[in-house]
């Protein structure tokens, strides 16, 4: 049998560099698909400028009572699992491209984006869970922590998309020297 060359591991497998990232867009994009089927206007974690608490206080009066609990109860719990999937795959990227050969500063720049990403999204959806289950009342720490956590989240996640692209590119330049 055929040894592999020493910058394509078998741990994690080249075609993760292409698949990883397609699933981390799929599963943003599905759940995305579902806050519209289910009727939640996702106006807080798409806010580039942030939000304020008569955001909140405007946008949950306006949800009522069943779109707050499919917000909490549903949504969040999706959009969660997404970040921790980015999350990972982000730090697969890294460890993929250290082992194929590139300093740890490359591969953090490609897949550190996701990483800390998906960490930020975790804790925005935390504090966006603790403001659905507390209102009527809104605490402004709380709604602070979210906003910036959520403007944070923003850049980093289309870093990691750029950064995943610039992975993938790593990833098989070998391939066609």
């Amino acid at each position: 049998m055929d040894d592999l060359a020493p910058f394509y591991p078998t741990l994690i497998p080249l075609a993760f560099f292409f698949w990883g990232p397609a699933l981390v867009m799929l599963l943003f994009w599905l759940v995305g698909l579902w806050a519209r089927r289910l009727g939640v206007a996702r106006a807080l974690e798409s806010d580039w400028d942030g939000f304020s608490k008569d955001d909140v206080e405007k946008l949950f009066a306006a949800y009522g009572e069943r779109l707050r609990a499919a917000y909490r109860y549903k949504l969040l719990p999706a959009d969660a699992a997404v970040a921790l999937t980015y999350a990972i795959v982000g730090g697969v990227l890294i460890a993929g491209l250290s082992m194929r050969g590139y300093p740890w500063w490359v591969a953090a720049l490609c897949g550190g984006g996701w990483l800390f990403g998906g960490l930020c999204d975790i804790a925005e959806n935390l504090a966006v869970a603790r403001l659905l289950a507390r209102y009527p009342r809104v605490e402004e720490g709380t709604v602070a922590f979210a906003s910036g956590f959520t403007r944070i989240k923003l850049v980093l996640f289309a870093l990691g998309v750029v950064g995943a692209i610039v992975a993938a590119y790593l990833a098989f330049k070998p391939l066609a020297v």
